[in-house]
């Protein structure tokens, strides 16, 4: 046995066996040292283990989107197929309100869906990575990046699409997409916590799937998605880092929130001065539900005076041109309105009513030929389309037409009609005859249906040999 003094405490102790030469400390003191030096390392972990189980954050947005979803359901919104005028009246983003003063819907329409799917959807992307966010960058600076992400992409939203209802939280979720692959690709994230060159494959991954669906979606703004990325990488890139000191982490985290709001705001203005023009609908619509037609013509022309590529203003200009008998001026301002938006398919079809009502019908096949190349899958190109040959007597091809709505649209009688109509002139009675008597077994209690039937019935019998 050999006898040492510690060198810590002063107390002599005896070396066991395999006990090192090199010991100095008796061998309390070697443990109290062990368990300092391990301190550190354990509230790390209990840190993590502490951290990792709840998302106050996350489960709050998730409920709050939910909750609002279930008032709209219960106020008698539909639970599938909300219309443009449901989301509004809930807060969705429409740039005639939006840019008239109602800024607030740049927040409240990113808790607003246009039903189950829309909403489902985007929860469960916000489940999945607003967890991982709320982990990775702390509670603050998860909420702040969640809200300029969001708040940035309904001001670009509602910039591209000032006449188009914008809701739901998809822009805030590719927000927190963005800053995760900048937090994580500039190596922000907690020491304790590996984060691996997978996980922003799997956010790339995420970020291109939902780019491309949207852009091949009708419906779906991807100027908003794109807007809320484009931020989220700013926002991720200068957020502080969770290694950090807690003074360093408020002073940073108080300096981004200062500049989110300036940049929102200069982002806000600029978006309203550059569409100037669509706050003013809104007060032009005002005017239009009160009958005060005159005086909303008259701001119309002055609006569309100075901006005759805003489209909308030209179509509602031309549908009070329209109402006073104005049919010239009515299809000049709908011609202005088709070529600002050559692909808006309901500014076509208005236009080739109008050349209809003027009787100018080759004018208005052409219109429904493009309506019909874009959208083949609309009855009411075809429609349109037979209109104008009936219209040019040229009954044959108008029952071409006709037949196709009817195949594209069986259950309305509309197109059944006006192809036993087109029969008719084109002297085919007995076709007549049986396309009347299927829309009679189709609607019975149609009168217009059977008094039809009974003149086909009446011409098929006349003109029998």
């Amino acid at each position: 046995m050999t006898v040492r003094r510690c060198a810590t405490c002063g107390k002599e102790f005896e070396l066991r066996f395999g006990d090192t030469a090199l010991t100095v400390n008796c061998p309390t003191c070697d443990l109290q040292q062990w368990e300092a030096t391990q301190a550190p390392l354990a509230q790390r972990a209990s840190a993590a283990v502490a951290d990792s189980p709840t998302f106050p954050i996350t489960i709050a947005l998730v409920a709050i989107n939910a909750l609002v979803y279930a008032v709209m359901v219960a106020r008698g919104v539909s639970a599938l197929d909300p219309t443009p005028r449901d989301g509004i009246a809930f807060g969705a983003d429409f740039g005639p309100l939006t840019f008239g003063g109602e800024w607030w819907r740049l927040v409240t329409s990113m808790f607003v869906h246009f039903g189950a799917i829309h909403i489902g959807l985007n929860m469960w992307c916000l489940w999945n990575l607003g967890r991982a966010a709320e982990r990775l960058m702390g509670r603050i600076a998860y909420l702040l990046a969640y809200f300029v992400s969001g708040i940035f992409s309904s001001i670009v939203s509602v910039y591209w699409h000032p006449m188009a209802a914008s809701a739901g939280a998809s822009g805030a979720i590719f927000g927190l997409a963005g800053v995760l692959v900048s937090y994580v690709y500039l190596k922000k994230t907690p020491s304790h916590l590996q984060i691996n060159k997978n996980f922003l494959g799997s956010l790339g991954t995420f970020i291109f799937f939902n780019l491309v669906y949207g852009a091949a979606r009708p419906g779906i703004s991807n100027a908003a998605h794109l807007g809320g990325l484009v931020m989220g990488l700013v926002v991720g890139a200068v957020l502080p880092a969770a290694g950090d000191s807690e003074d360093a982490k408020r002073t940073r985290l108080s300096i981004v929130a200062a500049l989110s709001a300036i940049a929102l705001t200069g982002s806000a203005v600029g978006a309203q001065r550059l569409q100037a023009g669509v706050g003013e609908l809104a007060s032009i619509q005002e005017l239009i539900t009160q009958h005060k037609s005159d005086e909303a013509l008259a701001k119309l022309e002055e609006l569309t005076a100075r901006q005759p590529q805003m489209a909308t203003a030209q179509a509602m200009l031309a549908s009070l041109y329209f109402k006073k008998g104005q049919f010239q001026q009515g299809v000049a301002a709908m011609e202005k309105a088709c070529a600002a938006e050559p692909k808006n398919l309901t500014y076509q079809q208005q236009l080739g009513t109008a050349y209809g009502s003027l009787g100018q019908f080759d004018k208005a096949i052409g219109v429904y030929r493009k309506v019909v190349q874009e959208d083949p899958n609309d009855p009411r190109g075809f429609l349109g389309l037979g209109y104008a040959y009936m219209g040019l007597q040229q009954y044959d091809s108008a029952i071409s037409q006709f037949r196709q709505a009817v195949a594209l649209d069986p259950n309305s009688p509309g197109p059944q009609y006006t192809l036993g109509q087109a029969q008719l002139k084109a002297g085919r009675y007995a076709e007549a005859q049986e396309t009347y008597r299927k829309l009679v077994a189709q609607f019975p209690s149609d009168p217009r249906a059977r008094a039809a039937l009974d003149y086909a019935s009446r011409q098929t019998s006349a003109s029998a040999p």
